[in-house]
Formats: structure tokens, sequence, C-alpha cells
């Protein structure tokens, strides 16, 4: 972390050790991300609503010797008791939710504080929101979880909930510099979620430290708290991913991965070479048929009640797509997807970690839209645990992010492998940089 002597500061981790050694109170935690959000929220624009009494409650939850209580962000289309959950529109009922998604309910009864809702894009698909991205306001911090990113990159909370669906999680995480980790399908609870395309609909986690991620994974797995092994990484096998969309990464993302490859051999790592040139490509076909037609279903109460109110970019990408499909073209992209599984899975038999382009380079210059989910979106339709690690930073000073993916239900390889990479190769607190005013 960078040392500013402030709580806001800390991961997670780093200051419930704080805390439990006696030179932090949770309260004094809470408090503190509460003022840094207060400071920089003007410039950020990162939450959707905010909780008033977050402190008097982290103070309650004290007293009463309930344990530490560690703030968090949740994702504007997730319910939290007494708050609304708007999706990024304005036509919802503002109305506070009485009931609230499983994973939110795991995570207040584990201690989270729940600092606010974040922004998301409109119903979670491109339609921007408001939040600028930390490390430069004139640049996309990625979607749909554009708040949850930069909240955290920008230390207002150390950990923040989102989904995936092609890329929400892993693009945003990599434009704002910091990390973000989408689980094995299903394996994180959906309830209380709005449904995008439930086929690959998936909570993830944005945090800025693998530990953080582990602690949070932990904690919505219902599982027993255990430190993330850092793997010897010259005991994996990993592997390039050169097949197409390779080469829609600009010169200098291929460049800082094929330079990490060389790193990790160098550092006994073994080198892999895998070809998935059909596998990829049809995945990013299928996924753009089973999304399409799941989303028109989801939203149908939008389209059909709210159609005029729905951003042009919606109306006419996920949502169109979707209106053209037939059931029977639905059902054979699914029976296809199986089958894709079923090679891929044959695939990490013989490689442990694969390495691509978390997104095509560093966060654009525009803020139009949230760019493009073309190195994600296969991954999230396979299923496969994936996540993003702040690792290098483009000539414009940007972070450029490298996503790791494993095979099925391998996550704790996954972070293993993570933490050792980012011990070996992380570049500290990946949110040092910070903007100090957004036009």
């Amino acid at each position: 972390m960078t040392d500013t002597g402030e709580p806001w500061a800390l991961t997670a981790t780093e200051a419930l050790r704080r805390i439990e050694a006696g030179s932090l109170s949770a309260a004094q935690w809470v408090a503190s991300c509460r003022e840094r959000i207060r400071e920089r929220e003007p410039a950020i624009r990162a939450w959707a609503s905010l909780d008033e009494h977050v402190v008097e409650a982290a103070m309650t939850r004290e007293r009463r010797g309930l344990g530490p209580s560690i703030p968090v962000g949740v994702k504007d289309i997730i319910d939290v008791c007494g708050m609304p959950t708007m999706m990024g529109t304005d036509f919802h009922d503002p109305a506070p939710a009485t009931r609230e998604g499983g994973s939110v309910a795991l995570m207040r009864e584990a201690g989270c504080m729940i600092m606010g809702k974040t922004v998301t894009t409109e119903l979670g698909h491109l339609h921007p929101g408001p939040t600028r991205n930390p490390r430069n306001p004139r640049h996309t911090p990625g979607g749909s979880s554009s708040g949850s990113a930069a909240a955290v990159a920008d230390r207002m909370v150390p950990l923040c909930l989102g989904t995936q669906t092609s890329g929400s999680v892993i693009r945003p995480a990599a434009y704002c510099g910091v990390i973000g980790y989408k689980p094995t399908y299903n394996d994180f609870d959906k309830s209380g979620i709005l449904a995008n395309a439930p086929s690959m609909d998936t909570l993830g986690i944005l945090a800025r430290s693998v530990d953080d991620v582990g602690l949070l994974r932990r904690i919505l797995l219902e599982a027993p708290t255990e430190e993330i092994r850092e793997a010897d990484l010259a005991g994996l096998r990993f592997g390039l991913l050169t097949a197409p969309p390779w080469e829609s990464a600009d010169a200098e993302t291929r460049g800082c991965l094929e330079d990490f490859m060389g790193q990790l051999a160098a550092r006994g790592a073994r080198r892999v070479e895998v070809r998935l040139d059909r596998e990829i490509p049809r995945l990013l076909e299928l996924r753009r048929v089973i999304s399409g037609y799941e989303f028109r279903r989801s939203i149908a109460f939008e389209r059909i009640h709210h159609l005029d109110r729905l951003s042009p970019i919606l109306r006419e990408g996920r949502l169109a797509d979707g209106l053209r499909i037939g059931n029977s073209e639905y059902q054979s992209a699914v029976r296809e997807v199986a089958t894709l599984r079923g090679r891929l899975a044959r695939t990490f038999t013989e490689v442990d970690i694969l390495v691509s382009p978390s997104a095509p380079g560093p966060a654009p210059a525009m803020l139009d839209t949230t760019g493009e989910a073309t190195f994600n979106s296969a991954w999230t339709l396979a299923g496969n645990p994936a996540i993003t690690l702040p690792l290098f930073h483009a000539s414009n000073g940007l972070p450029i992010g490298g996503q790791l993916v494993a095979g099925l239900a391998d996550d704790e390889r996954l972070l293993s492998a993570s933490k050792g990479i980012m011990g070996a190769f992380g570049p500290g607190d990946p949110s040092s940089e910070t903007i100090s005013s957004a036009p």
C-alpha cells in the first residue's frame, strides 16, 4: 500500500491485522473510508447512493463486541436492504429494497459494512454512467462495474462487488489499475441481482490485493478463513493465448505480455504452447447468440414498458441481437458450448494458467464507451475462473492488465498463482496515483 498514514489507504487484510493488533478500530477504519468518499466523490462519481449511517452502525457493532467491520461497496444492480436499486436508469422504483441478495446477506453476517451502491452502466449493459477513471478522468473507467472499479482504485473502499456477463469485472479493473476476479460460474450466489444473461452472469470481486480477494471469496462461499498460499511459479505451466483476438490488442500490450512470459520462464516456469484458434472465436460468436437471446427475456419488463427510455446503444446492441434469435438457434448454441467446454477441459490438463490481455489496451480516451470485452467474453461463457492483475503500464502512464485463466473449479490455483505473480512482479499499490479534480 501507499503509506499515507490514513486507514482508507489500507487493504482489508492490512486493516484487519491492525485491528487485531489494537492499533486501529473498525469504526475508525469505516469513518476514514467514509471521509475519503466525501472528499473524492465529487471528482470520481463512483457512487449511486450512500448509507449515511454506516459509521454509527460500525460503532454499534464494535460496542457489542461483534467483531471488525469491513467497508465495502455493492454494484447497483444488486439489492441491498434500505437502498434503492436503480440499475443505471432513471425510471426504476427508488423505494429502498426490503430483501437483499444472498451475497449481500452473507457479507453483512460476516461483518461487512455496505458503504453504498456503486454506479453501473444502464442495466449492466454498455451505456456509460457518470463515473470517471481515477487514473485519468478523460479516459473511460470501463463497465459495467465502473463505480466498483473506480471506488476501489481511488481507495474509497478496499473491496467492491461487481458482476460480469461479458467483461464487466475484468475490463474496468484493468482500466482502473486494480484486481478484478471472476470466479468459476455459479460459485457465488446470484439471488437479488438483475439478470442479464443467466447462462453466464457471474458475481465478481474488485480489490487491491489478492489476499483481499481471498478474504471476500471465503465470506461469499461461507468457507473458513484461510490465507491464500503463494504459488511457486517454477512449479506452474503457463500458456500465452495468441489465438484470435490476440492481434486486436495494441502492440504495446502484446509486448508487455510477451515480456512477462519471458520473465516467468526466467523464474523457472514452464511455457506451454496453446492453440485455441477455433475454440475462442467460436465461443465469442456463441456468446452473442446466447447473451442476446437471454438478455431480451431478462429485460422484458424494461423493453415492454420503457423502451423509449432505453439508450440507443442498448436497443441496437444486445437487445437487437436477441430479437433476431429464435429458440432453436439458442438451444443449438447452448449444446455447442457444452462441447467446447470439453475441449477446454482437455487443454487445462496440459497447462495450469492461460495468459492473455485483459483488454485490447489501456483505457481509451473517451467517456461515451466502456471499451471492448473481446478478451473476456469467451471465458465468461465457458465459465472458467479469471482474474486481471495490474502488472503493466502503458507509455501514457495508464495501467494495462494481464488476464489469467484457470480450469473450471480451479480457483484456488488461480489465486495462488496470482499471489505468486504479484509478489514477484506486482507494482505495489496500483492506486497510488489519483486525480485531484475532474472536468
